[in-house]
């Protein structure tokens, strides 16, 4: 069995996209402005789920945009709060509306 460590380049975009979102997670914006961030559970100790609808996911692969709200949550949550999150989704409204969500 081989064993390899993954390493990607992050994108300049990528990077710009995780600190918008981090911005928005530790200072909301008031309405439905986008990136537009629904939290379900996440009571106490309990896991969460972190959805974020946003248009500018549009070209960025699903596992990618969740990999980045996981970074952007560490970075306004901490580390502890973001080991909770058990589930980090970043949809399209498009994607969201066909999902259910929002």
């Amino acid at each position: 069995m081989s064993v390899r460590n993954l390493t990607k380049p992050v994108s300049p975009k990528a990077e710009v996209l995780v600190s918008r979102l981090a911005r928005e997670l530790k200072h909301p914006a008031p309405g439905d402005v986008q990136p537009l961030v629904l939290l379900e559970g996440g009571k106490g100790q309990t896991p969460s789920h972190v959805y974020v609808i946003w248009e500018d996911w549009r070209d960025i692969p699903a596992i990618e945009r969740s990999e980045m709200i996981m970074d952007a949550y560490e970075q306004a949550k901490g580390k502890k709060a973001s080991l909770n999150v058990l589930v980090a989704m970043g949809l399209t409204s498009e994607e969201a509306k066909r999902l259910h969500i929002g």
